[in-house]
């Protein structure tokens, strides 16, 4: 099985009242700060607190 290989940074959305966990889906190393997840849909890592995957160097 082969799979794409995303870029994995989260945060967290409160659009209510309930926290709901979101990771980026678009392909890892991507440019920019904005980030996308496959339901919630975009953030921008300035605006949202946003951690980013561990990368081995």
């Amino acid at each position: 099985m082969t799979g794409k290989v995303t870029c994995g940074a989260r945060t967290v959305f409160w659009p209510d009242d309930e926290a709901c966990d979101a990771e980026c889906s678009r392909p890892a190393g991507h440019a920019g700060t904005i980030h996308e997840d496959e339901i919630l849909g975009e953030w921008d890592a300035d605006e949202l607190p946003t951690t980013e995957p561990e990368v081995d160097r």
